[in-house]
């Protein structure tokens, strides 16, 4: 019996599905599978609320600087709240960092991670990427005046070289865009003859078979007489001479098709990208860390830094956080008339409260995903000089390693290169290991790609980060079951006494900075609602 192979559809459960599209698509392709099945749920607001009248001296207590609690001081702020923010670290923007010079990260066991990159060089280890549909966050780059440029997710030229496929393209070493002219091909080529052959001939009438043939004579480069597919310049050139001195560029020649069906390759891409994934997203330039400190700009005096908070709680006059000051190794006790919380709930499940039995086992319900990020420093552009990629990504097939090319400095003589991406039992695995042993790994398994280039070019510079194993996180975005999602976020999204609760994890796109913003916003209308009214 042929073995399975990772990229094949294979039956699985709903479960198994919604696993593998939080592994290959992240947390957004999994909350639009949940969203399918009327389980999920997304905004798709432009702007705040338009929050009508002014609260009179309302203290608002918001416990965490990330972007939901960032984006509630400042909108409360425009409107008269007196907001205080306690953040446990000493800077803003919760999981949207960037790790660049002199950037630490701190782990749970106390140890540290300090960055030492070049000056100018970044790695977006958190929030990375932004497609265009998520309104919120661009409402602020145009509000705060943040430059953006092009991220590019999808790059035709990057490589595939799976070791672990069937037949002959077993460890082969193919640019993307080889693969999908080729399967393109083929399949244009059955379906057209298979028009041309009567076999749709009730369901098409004659004009609509011409106009179907017509597409697939474009769509997959055949030939318009025989219908068949012989490969195209598009694929990629065996020769190419600009002046065109030593005759007419020649293609290369196309690969077979049952190899390519053999092989599984031809299921690693679709016809048209996922609409969270498309081939152009957007990143700030500089890093995507300059969201959070545009946000900073606004409301910094607001926010009072290396505040850890150790419990939470209300009565009917008010709300009283006791944290711990780390800078002065002191406890302090901050009060408020309410309290918007946007502690991970895997943490905020840990503290004391006098919360509700409901509300409690609401916390206690999703787990934190498993997340683990690897970049290295090259001396040379050597996939933009020697390969002609530039941003994209290519792939080895090894879950967990995937080498993404950065889509800044283009041109530039150093980058950096994003070569481990994993989750769950990968990204445990990842987060155990030193960082020499992740980095000799990522070389070795990037050598497969690129021969020679990466260990060579490695500039002794790296950095890594296991998001379950760093301090004030103790994990990445929050995974609900499908069951709970329907049960327990109804509880979180409304007030519990005067705790309301903000975060990425109360939308339908969880880890995504737009789930965090619309959260917020949500969250400060019903606090306004309240507010005017008392």
């Amino acid at each position: 019996m042929a073995k399975a192979h990772p990229d094949r559809p294979q039956s699985v459960s709903k479960r198994q599905f919604l696993e593998a599209a939080g592994i290959v698509g992240g947390a957004s392709a999994m909350l639009t599978a949940l969203d399918a099945w009327g389980i999920g749920f997304s905004s798709s607001a432009l702007a705040p609320p338009d929050l009508k009248g002014r609260p009179n001296n309302i203290r608002v207590l918001i416990l965490g600087a990330g972007l939901s609690g960032l984006t509630a001081a400042y909108e409360l702020g425009l409107r008269g709240y007196d907001c205080k923010v306690l953040e446990a670290r000493s800077f803003a923007g919760g999981r949207c960092q960037s790790a660049r010079a002199g950037f630490t990260i701190e782990e749970m066991d106390g140890s540290t991670r300090t960055c030492e990159f070049d000056e100018g060089l970044y790695f977006n280890h958190g929030a990375w990427r932004l497609p265009s549909y998520h309104h919120a966050v661009f409402h602020y780059v145009r509000k705060f005046d943040i430059p953006m440029e092009i991220m590019v997710q999808e790059n035709d030229q990057g490589y595939l070289q799976f070791s672990n496929a069937d037949g002959p393209l077993a460890g082969r070493r193919l640019r993307r865009r080889e693969i999908k002219a080729d399967m393109r091909g083929y399949t244009a080529e059955l379906l057209a003859k298979t028009v041309d052959e009567g076999a749709l001939d009730s369901e098409l009438s004659r004009q609509n078979k011409e106009q179907l043939t017509d597409y697939l004579i474009r769509e997959g480069f055949l030939d318009s007489r025989s219908l068949s597919y012989k490969g195209t310049l598009h694929r990629g050139l065996e020769k190419f001479d600009v002046m065109g001195l030593t005759g007419p560029n020649t293609p290369s020649e196309p690969l077979a098709f049952k190899e390519l069906l053999e092989s599984g390759l031809g299921n690693t891409f679709q016809g048209v990208t996922t609409i969270d994934h498309p081939q152009s997203m957007y990143q700030p330039v500089g890093g995507m860390d300059q969201i959070a400190k545009a946000f900073e700009r606004q409301v910094g005096e607001k926010i009072t830094y290396n505040a850890e908070v150790q419990e939470l709680k209300q009565d009917e006059n008010c709300v009283r956080v006791p944290y711990r000051d780390k800078a002065a190794n002191e406890m302090r006790v901050a009060e408020a008339d309410y309290c918007i919380t946007t502690i991970p709930l895997n943490i905020l499940s840990q503290l004391e409260t006098d919360l509700s039995d409901q509300t409690k086992e609401a916390i206690s319900k999703p787990r934190p995903s498993t997340v683990g990020k690897l970049a290295l420093q090259m001396n040379r552009r050597f996939w933009e000089e020697d390969d002609n990629i530039y941003g994209g990504s290519s792939s080895t097939g090894v879950p967990g390693h995937t080498i993404i090319y950065p889509s800044y400095g283009y041109f530039n003589q150093k980058g950096v290169i994003q070569s481990a991406y994993a989750f769950g039992r990968m990204a445990t695995t990842l987060g155990e290991m030193s960082l020499e042993e992740q980095v000799e790994q990522a070389i070795e398994r990037s050598e497969v790609i690129h021969p020679g280039q990466f260990r060579k070019h490695y500039d002794g510079k790296a950095f890594s980060v296991a998001w379950h194993r760093t301090k004030h996180n103790e994990g990445g975005w929050t995974q609900w079951s499908p069951r709970d999602r329907q049960k327990y976020l109804p509880v979180l999204r409304e007030p519990q006494g005067r705790v309301y609760f903000s975060g990425d994890y109360l939308s339908g796109l969880a880890g995504w900075q737009v789930g965090a913003i619309e959260s917020a916003w949500t969250q400060i209308e019903k606090v306004h609602a309240v507010a005017c009214t008392a």
